[in-house]
Formats: C-alpha cells, sequence, structure tokens
C-alpha cells in the first residue's frame, strides 16, 4: 500500500507544480530565474548563516551587488551588443543576395556535375523559405524598439526577478521546511534520498553549465574582436549563449561569422584570422574548459541534455528550453530510483526466483 500512496502522491505533488506554472505564466520568467539564483546561493547563505549572519542582510547584500554589476554591465556593454545586433539584423538583405547569386548557383552546379543532369530552373531563397527576408530584418528592427509584449517581458523580468530572488533567498529554507512537512511520515526518507541525489545532480550540472557559458561569453568576443570580426561582441556572445545545447555553439558560431564575412566582403587575411580565432576557441574549449570545469561537476551526456532540449521546448516554449538541463537532471535522478524501486519490489524478485 506504502509504494501507491507514494506514486499518488508524487503524481499530485507533479501535477499541482505544473499547475502552478501554468497559472504564474506571465510572471514564470523572474520566478524561475529568481529560483535559481537562490538554489545556487543557498548553501553559500547557510555558511553565513552559521556564522551567525542574519539571512535577511546577506540576501539584500546580494541583491545590491547584482543591482551594481547589472547596471554597469548595462551602462558599458548593453549599448554596443544592441547596436551590434542592429547591425547583424540590417545585414540580413545582403546575406539573401549573397545567398542566391554565388552560393545556391554553385551548390547546383556541383549537383549538376555530380548527376549529369542539368539544373532546370534558378533556386531563390523565397523557394527554399517562403519568407521576405527584406520585411523580416525591419519587422525584427521594429519589434526590438516598438514591441510593446517585448518591453512589458523586459520590464517585469527587471522588476520582479530581485523582488522574487530577494524572498526566495530569504525565505529558501522556510519554503522547504513548508514542503517538507506536507509529505507523510512514512514517504519521508524516500523524499531525503530523492532531494539529496536531486541537489547533488542539479547543483553540479547548473554550475558546470554556467561556468562553461560565461567563460565562453567571454572567451569567443575577445578572440574574434582580436581577429577583427566586426560586430564581433554580439558573434561572439550569441556564440557562448548557445552552450545551453551542447554543440550548439559550434553551429552558431560558425553560421554568424560566415554570415558576417560574407555581408562584409571580407578579405582572406580576414577569413583566416577569424577561423584561426574561432579555432583557437574551440580547442581551448575542448581540451581544457569543458573537460576540467564538466569533470568536476558531473555533468549529464550531450544526448540527454539534446533531447531534453528537443522536447522540453515543443512543450513548453522558450522557459523549456530554459529548464532543459535542470530537468534532465531531474528525470536522471527520478529515472534511477525508479529502476531501483522496481528492481527491489516483489514483482522483480518473485520473477527471478521462479
Amino acid at each position: 500500500m506504502k509504494s501507491y500512496r507514494g506514486k499518488i502522491f508524487f503524481l499530485c505533488f507533479f501535477l499541482a507544480s505544473l499547475g502552478i506554472f501554468l497559472f504564474l505564466n506571465i510572471v514564470i520568467g523572474p520566478i524561475i530565474f529568481a529560483f535559481l539564483i537562490a538554489y545556487l546561493l543557498n548553501p553559500f547563505f547557510e555558511f553565513l548563516e552559521k556564522k551567525g549572519i542574519n539571512r535577511a542582510y546577506i540576501s539584500i547584500t546580494t541583491l545590491i551587488i547584482f543591482a551594481l554589476l547589472s547596471l554597469l554591465a548595462i551602462w558599458i556593454l548593453f549599448p554596443i551588443l544592441f547596436e551590434q545586433l542592429r547591425g547583424l539584423i540590417k545585414l540580413l538583405p545582403g546575406f539573401k543576395i549573397y545567398l542566391e547569386e554565388n552560393l545556391l548557383p554553385k551548390i547546383q552546379s556541383v549537383i549538376s556535375e555530380f548527376t549529369g543532369q542539368k539544373p532546370y530552373k534558378v533556386i531563390y531563397l523565397y523557394d527554399l523559405f517562403p519568407i521576405n527576408i527584406d520585411k523580416v530584418s525591419q519587422t525584427l528592427l521594429v519589434k526590438i524598439g516598438d514591441s510593446t509584449r517585448f518591453l512589458v517581458s523586459v520590464l517585469l523580468l527587471v522588476i520582479f526577478t530581485p523582488f522574487f530572488s530577494y524572498f526566495f533567498m530569504r525565505d529558501f529554507t522556510k519554503m522547504h521546511n513548508i514542503i517538507f512537512d506536507l509529505i507523510p511520515i512514512d514517504l519521508k526518507p524516500t523524499f531525503i534520498e530523492f532531494k539529496e541525489e536531486v541537489n547533488t545532480k542539479l547543483r553540479s550540472v547548473l554550475r558546470g553549465q554556467s561556468i562553461v557559458i560565461l567563460t565562453l561569453c567571454v572567451l569567443y568576443p575577445s578572440a574574434l574582436l582580436i581577429a577583427g570580426l566586426p560586430t564581433a561582441i554580439a558573434v561572439g556572445i550569441l556564440t557562448g549563449l548557445a552552450r545551453l545545447v551542447p554543440y550548439m555553439d559550434i553551429l552558431v558560431g560558425s553560421f554568424l561569422c560566415f554570415f558576417v564575412l560574407v555581408t562584409n566582403s571580407a578579405s582572406t587575411h580576414l577569413i583566416f584570422t577569424v577561423s584561426l580565432a574561432f579555432l583557437v576557441v574551440q580547442c581551448l574549449d575542448g581540451l581544457f574548459i569543458t573537460p576540467r570545469i564538466m569533470g568536476r561537476f558531473s555533468g549529464l551526456h550531450p544526448s540527454l541534455v539534446i533531447l531534453a532540449v528537443l522536447c522540453f521546448g515543443d512543450w513548453f516554449g522558450f522557459y523549456g528550453v530554459l529548464l532543459a538541463v535542470p530537468l534532465a537532471a531531474v528525470g536522471k535522478v527520478s529515472f534511477a530510483m525508479m529502476i531501483k524501486s522496481y528492481k527491489e519490489s516483489q514483482f522483480y524478485k518473485n520473477g527471478s526466483n521462479g
């Protein structure tokens, strides 16, 4: 009976969490960011709390430090990044012309030589992707500057993330205790085992991924800037952030570098230096950064992360992608405990004895 009660409880817990997620949709972004911040900082807060420092003071001091660092970043970095992103969007029509006049005819020529058949017509980008690139670039620029929904989303993120972060950081232990008290007494040992396993895996994955992404967000812009790539900061930061999905930074970075080089009619020397800079960062990442960091913080298998990103992204959109890695870590622990529970069950043991 205990096993059935446990399954019913955890199913209800999951459905309640999903219901809260859907109900708080308008502010779910700030809540997710605030919870992740509080979750990652909680061990440090507990350490300071043991030293006799009030948790509320720690929380407000942390928020002040974050606010000062954010204002500094916005004052120095955001204007440059914003202008470079606008510059990238404005290059879309030129990239379309290059594809239609140079790249696609060459691909057609190679295919015709390989198959022995002449291309039956000229291929335009619209034939492959029925999208008006000129209008897309204009629309993106307008939306970035004038979209009410975009501005409201950013405003909610800026205002409510610090607000929720303070309460999550201050009351993290209290919230944990409230949830723990709701668990049936006979299920508490199972919950404690599950919580400890999730904490170990989740903190390891989040810290490892965060350090790798932050490192790449510094290395990519620096290397591309030294190489002389136009809009190097925007390209480098976007490439580093793409590392949320394993190996996606290689695809995104290669495409963006190719896009910028083509639309700026880059010289052979610039192409060589940019390629060399990109290759150097990849070597550093493959040989030192990821093995050292993710070796220390036990990570998830890349295929599991990619699968999680695709599935959760399809179900929950942007926030599904954002939560894919944490949910994959929780799912891995849950699956391991389910296998363990199954092998300890009478169904499994009776089968082996029979």
